[in-house]
């Protein structure tokens, strides 16, 4: 009788043996990685319309514009126009157009199949902010608060509150935009002009991120995290105290990256900014962030800088 249950219950062991299957992996955790690029220039900005069409912007050894385009996992150069001039901003619209801009007389145009030089309403005034509302409407920002709005078919110079030079622009709408620059300026497109909004540390802001119009992140100099909520601007602490963040990016409103000097990047999530881990020592500078996703984004900077997340 024992030994007839024992072979039972060896058999039933051996059927939940067969039938158990293990859990699955874990999914691996998103990180940022080093990517080895195919250029040295400087690169200064960052956009994409898919995470396999993703445009970086920058200015090669000999002052000349160079544009790169990362599609089918891997980065190519772009063909240019012949004498362009260095770039320091690009945007890009889900329609396939993008827009590129900096410190030459022209800007320069993606039709879906070429770059195209396209007239600069003010030759020679750099620009460094580039954001499309869609295929027929965007904002320029740059030196001296210079302000320019496509619209018709052209670039036009549009009115500007300021003189203190722009550093980026970013559109929530045709009636909502918002820019930031140096000496604490801040404004902000309400659908018929621009206004200053009061950001009282005089500092320089070198990037912004918006959600909503009561929901955005301005970053800056003397390690400045600052958020807006609709009415005022709340300073975070910063992880890193010595650092100037001259870019961010966010995959959601409660996850995001802050860059800039020496490689560090600030993370922000749970409603506090931490440093992030793992990521390579030296003293390269994040000059553009931008998130494709939650699961991946890109980082550039000076000679041929680039970082990854995936």
């Amino acid at each position: 009788m024992f030994r007839y249950m024992g072979l039972l219950l060896s058999a039933a062991a051996l059927l939940a043996l067969a039938c158990y299957e293990p859990p699955p992996p874990p999914e691996p955790v998103p990180a940022w990685y080093w990517h080895i690029g195919p250029t040295a220039s400087d690169l200064y900005d960052l956009a994409s319309t898919a995470r396999d069409d993703v445009w970086a912007a920058g200015v090669d050894g000999n002052g000349a514009g160079e544009i790169l385009h990362f599609r089918s996992f891997r980065w190519e150069f772009a063909e240019m126009p012949e004498k362009i001039g260095p770039l320091y901003a690009v945007a890009a619209e889900p329609g396939g157009d993008a827009w590129a801009a900096g410190g030459g007389d022209n800007f320069v145009h993606w039709d879906g199949s070429s770059w195209r030089a396209w007239p600069h309403p003010a030759p020679g005034n750099k620009i460094y902010g580039l954001a499309l509302v869609d295929v027929l409407n965007g904002w320029a920002v740059g030196e001296g608060g210079r302000i320019f709005r496509f619209g018709g078919g052209e670039w036009k110079a549009d009115t500007s509150p300021t003189t203190q030079t722009l550093r980026r622009v970013r559109v929530l709408s045709a009636k909502s935009a918002w820019a930031a620059g140096d000496g604490g300026t801040v404004l902000r497109y309400d659908g018929s002009s621009w206004k200053e909004v009061d950001f009282p540390p005089t500092i320089d802001l070198y990037d912004l991120h918006f959600f909503a119009d009561d929901d955005g992140w301005v970053v800056g100099a003397v390690a400045s995290l600052y958020h807006w909520n609709g009415s005022s601007f709340r300073k975070y602490r910063s992880p890193d105290a010595d650092i100037t963040y001259q870019c961010c990016g966010f995959a959601a409103s409660g996850l995001g990256w802050a860059g800039g000097d020496e490689m560090h990047l600030a993370r922000y999530q749970d409603d506090a900014w931490t440093l992030e881990q793992n990521m390579p020592s030296g003293l390269w500078t994040l000059t553009a962030l931008h998130m494709v996703s939650p699961t991946e984004g890109w980082a550039v900077g000076p000679r041929g800088t680039m970082m990854h997340y995936y």
